[in-house]
């Protein structure tokens, strides 16, 4: 069989994207491809365009021109409901959960289920405890944490776990992750990072998104660096160290020579 027979198809494919916000050009003709069973190092500097590309991809905003194909098929509408129900959800560190709501209720929040009494319908508090009891478990917060606690005192990487936990349970097929070690301890970091792992190894896709090219190295299949609105590197980790993308991101996309390489004068 031919490699191109068992080449996997993208998960997610974008197309000469361009963006404008008014005269800024945000994105510039960006292409890349994404499979399922991949966890992607996203890297650049703040203003790199790299967290606008994923709101494009989540629906949030709608590309001046180019294209976007989730699974085969073209995406003709951006909105954040249609991206729901592809199955892409966004993390991001400072959203997404509600201080003052259970972590049952934080875990179903806009899924919560309802079960009907003479034919009125009512929240079904238990299914809420049961399933994010399972998951509080699962991904690792502490023992004597309940369904019915406070988010609000939860750490922040056990804050981190059940939108991931959240994510993995609803079926997701895409899970884009923005800084989401941010603020985090050294522990926490590490079983974030461990919980992205394992989704990739569940066959999701996982986008990172950091600026930190060391921590991503380490747990990336490959890496994309975006540079002013532009694509200027997408490689296999295995084909760059960390230390030659990190001097890809600081000589402002420009692959920079080694000096072992250059032949003396």
């Amino acid at each position: 069989m031919s490699v191109a027979a068992i080449k996997k198809s993208p998960l997610i494919e974008v197309r000469n994207l361009n963006l404008h916000f008014g005269a800024f050009h945000a994105l510039k003709n960006v292409s890349v491809s994404f499979e399922a069973g991949q966890l992607i190092g996203l890297v650049g500097d703040n203003g790199a365009g790299k967290t606008t590309l994923i709101k494009v991809l989540s629906g949030i905003h709608k590309p001046n021109s180019g294209e976007v194909y989730f699974d085969g098929e073209k995406v003709r509408e951006f909105h954040p409901k249609l991206a729901i129900k592809f199955g892409i959800e966004t993390l991001q560190q400072s959203v997404g959960l509600c201080d003052n709501l259970s972590i049952a209720r934080n875990f179903y929040l806009g899924r919560e289920p309802i079960k009907r009494w003479f034919g009125i319908p009512f929240l079904d508090f238990k299914k809420m405890r049961e399933a994010s009891t399972k998951v509080i478990r699962t991904f690792g917060l502490r023992d004597n944490v309940s369904a019915d606690d406070l988010v609000e005192m939860l750490s922040g990487g056990e804050r981190q776990s059940i939108k991931i936990g959240r994510a993995v349970e609803f079926k997701n097929r895409v899970v884009i992750m923005d800084e989401p070690t941010n603020h985090l301890s050294v522990r926490e970091r590490e079983h974030v990072n461990e919980l992205a792992q394992q989704m990739r190894d569940q066959g999701l896709l996982v986008i990172y998104i950091t600026h930190d090219i060391h921590q991503v190295h380490k747990l990336a299949d490959r890496i994309v660096i975006m540079e002013n609105g532009e694509k200027v590197t997408d490689v296999a980790k295995h084909e760059m160290t960390a230390d030659e993308l990190e001097e890809v991101i600081r000589c402002g996309g420009r692959v920079v020579e080694k000096a072992s390489e250059v032949a003396p004068s």
